[in-house]
C-alpha cells in the first residue's frame, strides 16, 4: 500500500509537470499535432516495457476498452493542454481533479467497469472540500475587487 501511494504522488508529479509540457508545446504545433507524437511517444514507451513483461490474454472486452482508453487518453491529453495553455496550469488541474473526483465517486458506487468502493460521508465530505479548494483556486481576485 506505501508503495501504491508513492506512486499515487509520483503521478500527481508527472501529471503537473506533462500539464505544463504539453501546454508550452500546444500553443506552438497545435493541440492535434501535439497529442500525436505524445500519444506516439507513450505507445512506444509501453511497448518496449511491454516487452520485458509476461504476455497478457487478449480478450475482445480487453481490447475494446483499451481503443477507447487510448481515444480517451488522447482526448485528455489535447483537452488538458489546449484548457491549461488558456488559462494556466493550476486552473485546468484543479477542473480536471474536481471532475474526476467527481465521476471517481459515481463510478466506484455504482461499480461502473467492475471498480466498485463503498460511498461514505467522509468521502463525499473529503471530495466536497477538494472542491472548495479547486474552487479558490480557480477564482481570480479581480472578480472581488472589483466590487
Amino acid at each position: 500500500m506505501r508503495y501504491a501511494m508513492i506512486l499515487a504522488v509520483l503521478a500527481g508529479l508527472a501529471v503537473a509537470a506533462q500539464t505544463s509540457l504539453t501546454s508550452a508545446s500546444q500553443r506552438v504545433m497545435g493541440p492535434v499535432m501535439m497529442v500525436a507524437i505524445s500519444g506516439f511517444a507513450t505507445g512506444f514507451t509501453a511497448l518496449a516495457v511491454a516487452l520485458f513483461l509476461p504476455r497478457p490474454e487478449f480478450t475482445a472486452r480487453a481490447i475494446w476498452y483499451t481503443l477507447v482508453s487510448g481515444v480517451l487518453g488522447a482526448f485528455i491529453v489535447g483537452s488538458i493542454a489546449y484548457a491549461a495553455g488558456q488559462g494556466g496550469v493550476a486552473r485546468a488541474l484543479s477542473l480536471v481533479i474536481a471532475s474526476q473526483l467527481i465521476f471517481g465517486l459515481v463510478f466506484d458506487a455504482f461499480g461502473i467497469f467492475g471498480a466498485w468502493a463503498e460511498l461514505s460521508w467522509p468521502k463525499v465530505l473529503g471530495v466536497i472540500l477538494i472542491l472548495v479548494g479547486g474552487t479558490l483556486v480557480i477564482l481570480d481576485p479581480r472578480d472581488f475587487l472589483s466590487s
